[in-house]
């Protein structure tokens, strides 16, 4: 049995905004985030909307489609000699982007560096596939399989030895089960194990993402002859490795921005800080957990994302952005590149900007084995 807290993703039923190619659009689709959920960013700062995928699929049917492989030393450097097998077994196809499908910033980025580089997207003949297409439909049929959709799970429920037997649904509905999963993701994970009893010591604990920042570019109107700057429905289709951060160029920003901006979204890929936490404020599985992410805690991370910073600040400076882009702002005020000056100035917009990378990661993993078994409990995973 597969209980998912959103809406089903059925073969036949796909909203056109989550088959298509604008990622804005599907984060729109009713039901498909966590309307409630907030985050601060960094200590002390305040709770604002946090986007995570909800429902079967989850984050696969509203996030950007990019197919990237990860990082393949930090992967050795973890002792994982498998990753290639592993990658082979991965189900959902990838594909590259069509040329006439790259957007305007895209092309820019491509032209200025050539550490720039068009991914693979999660796609099938220019339409997104899902995790749920891809594992899920083909076993739709099976009486070995039941999809219970729209159904928040409150907490698991264990023998007095400890062994996981089933879950308990925020309407009181018992599942009864031989071994539980927990697929929630990084934020919903940890508040079902916390709703369950388990040590708020170890659950919760080491939350961990790439800290980012925006450059908002306006747009020659040159540029947007023919289509404007949603001429490609893609949100992206580049990005380049400017170790030690990644530089994401988004062609638009969605609606209700207005035409003609873009951004190029610059994030910190290997962090060191893990000083984020999830914790439940309350037993009723209907209320969000607290989220802080605890993002920039470790000075070597504004460090690093400041040099990053400096690096594309430099780049827009230089053809093709100086002939392509009329004014680079870093907030929504309109405040221009020209004020970040010098380093504190920096240091003091990433403490208070956030680009959006939204993955999540690690605050299950100091109470696991290596084999993402909970400590003390059997059946559970």
């Amino acid at each position: 049995m597969l209980v998912e807290a959103g809406p089903p993703l059925e073969a036949g039923e796909v909203p056109r905004a989550i088959e298509n190619d604008d990622s804005f659009a599907a984060l729109r689709e009713p039901g498909r985030t966590y309307a409630n959920l907030t985050a601060a960013r960094v200590a002390g700062g305040e709770h604002v909307h946090y986007l995570r995928g909800r429902g079967v699929g989850g984050s696969s049917a509203v996030n950007s489609m990019l197919a990237l492989s990860g990082d393949h030393e930090l992967y050795r450097s973890w002792g994982w000699t498998d990753v290639d097998d592993a990658f082979d077994r991965i189900l959902v196809p990838h594909q590259p982007p069509a040329a006439h499908e790259l957007g305007v910033v895209d092309r820019l980025l491509l032209e200025a560096t050539p550490a720039a580089m068009v991914p693979d997207l999660t796609r099938r003949g220019g339409r997104r596939v899902t995790s749920a297409e891809a594992y899920v439909w083909p076993c739709a049929a099976s009486e070995r399989l039941t999809v219970l959709a729209d159904r928040c799970v409150d907490q698991v429920r264990f023998d007095d030895t400890g062994s996981a037997i089933g879950v308990v649904l925020a309407d009181g509905t018992i599942i009864d089960a031989d071994q539980v999963i927990l697929a929630a993701g990084a934020i919903h994970s940890p508040a079902i194990l916390l709703r369950s009893g388990l040590s708020g010591d170890q659950i919760g604990r080491g939350l961990m993402d790439h800290p980012a920042v925006g450059f908002t570019l306006a747009l020659a109107p040159g540029l947007l002859e023919g289509g404007g700057s949603r001429g490609s429905r893609l949100v992206t289709a580049a990005y380049a490795d400017l170790d030690p951060v990644q530089v994401l160029a988004l062609n638009h920003l969605g609606a209700p921005r207005p035409d003609g901006l873009g951004m190029l979204l610059v994030a910190l890929m290997r962090p060191a800080g893990a000083a984020g936490t999830v914790s439940i404020r309350s037993d009723d599985p209907t209320i969000e957990p607290r989220v802080d992410r605890g993002l920039l805690d470790d000075p070597t991370d504004v460090l690093r994302l400041r040099a990053g910073v400096a690096a594309v600040i430099e780049m827009l400076s230089l053809p093709p952005f100086v002939d392509n882009v009329t004014d680079v702002y870093i907030d929504d005020a309109g405040t221009s590149v020209d004020a970040l000056d010098s380093d504190d100035a920096i240091d003091a917009w990433l403490l208070r900007n956030d680009g959006g990378y939204v993955h999540a990661t690690s605050s299950c993993a100091r109470g696991l084995d290596d084999d993402g078994a909970v400590r003390d409990r059997r059946g559970l995973y």
